[in-house]
């Protein structure tokens, strides 16, 4: 059970999938206009679909609640070092994935942010390489690792808890998983606790996004899986 739990919370922090790292943020003119251009086997379309509902009972009936409630009484700048931590906290995910495949560059850059920020940053709170220094991210995990190397998305899949992916990401949350230092901690409670949070601080940074793609979205099922799929296919391109 503490696995399963742990597997679920820490992938959370991991991809960030319920609100994600932001699917529809970077790309939302993008999406808007391309809607549909990606397209991925479904076969279990009525599953997912099932799936999504459940995901979408949770968000508007647990975790926006809550997430207001924190909102309420966290100010704004604690809630951004509070994320900044945990962005800095995913240092060995990025780096052994940009290793992989190769790119040294990217590596290095990671290197280096997390340097800066786990010490000028005060353990991360502060993102000084981005804020300060506008020093670039290389984002990349497992899943982008075994596209890097031709695996594609296989078919669409809906996770629970965690929202739309595909077999070959939801594959790839395995091995980040264990990158994750979150994991090691021996308390499953505290585990539990430090990943939740994250979720709900998160969440709390981006209330509205899900509402308003559900608003302006015929079918929110659909829109979710072709978002996220030209969102990976760019960053398999970069």
């Amino acid at each position: 059970m503490k696995f399963v739990l742990m597997t679920l919370l820490c992938v959370a922090i991991a991809s960030r999938t319920l609100g994600e790292d932001d699917v529809f943020d970077d790309f939302e003119d993008d999406i808007q206009l391309q809607l549909g251009a990606t397209k991925v086997p479904d076969p279990l379309e009525s599953v997912n679909r099932g799936l999504y509902w459940v995901n979408d009972k949770l968000y508007f009936y647990a975790l926006k609640p809550v997430s207001v409630g924190y909102k309420t009484v966290m100010p704004e700048p604690v809630r951004k070092s509070v994320n900044n931590f945990f962005k800095n906290l995913g240092f060995p995910k990025r780096v052994v994935n940009n290793l992989l495949q190769m790119k040294w560059r990217g590596a290095a850059g990671e290197l280096r942010n997390f340097t800066f920020n786990t010490t000028a940053g005060v353990l991360g709170l502060f993102n000084v390489a981005e804020n300060y220094y506008k020093w670039e991210a290389y984002d990349e995990d497992f899943g982008q690792t075994l596209g890097h190397y031709g695996a594609d998305s296989w078919m669409a899949v809906h996770l629970p808890l965690l929202g739309p992916s595909n077999l070959r990401d939801s594959i790839g949350m395995v091995p980040d998983l264990f990158l994750n230092p979150v994991f090691y901690i021996d308390s499953w409670g505290v585990s539990l606790s430090i990943s939740g949070g994250d979720v709900v601080n998160h969440t709390s940074l981006r209330i509205g996004a899900y509402e308003d793609m559900k608003a302006s979205s015929l079918d929110p099922y659909r829109f979710m899986h072709d978002a996220y799929e030209q969102n990976r296919s760019k960053k398999l391109e970069e």
